[in-house]
């Protein structure tokens, strides 16, 4: 997605793409919760999770109750991660 911001991509992972809204975050401990709609690439239903940021830094600019676009890896089950996170247009 074009002007997201890049944050490392692990190359054996593959990245699924969603869209949600972020419900709080946690900048020193490297999280953010976001509800988002269904994730049929991941094969998740709508859900609201705590993913773990790949780049701390991803969330400056964000707050919660805003629309976001992200990419996120899956370590297993529902472990996560954002690789990518910027604002909904």
């Amino acid at each position: 997605m074009p002007g997201m911001r890049n944050m490392p991509q692990s190359a054996q992972q593959p990245a699924h793409v969603a869209q949600g809204t972020v419900n709080s975050i946690d900048q020193p401990a490297g999280t953010v919760n976001i509800s988002h709609g269904p994730v049929a690439s991941a094969n998740w239903p709508a859900m609201s999770m705590t993913f773990k940021l790949a780049n701390p830094s991803a969330v400056s600019g964000i707050e919660p109750g805003q629309r976001v676009d992200f990419k996120f890896t899956i370590a297993g089950g529902m472990d996560a991660t954002v690789t990518e996170l910027k604002r909904a247009e």
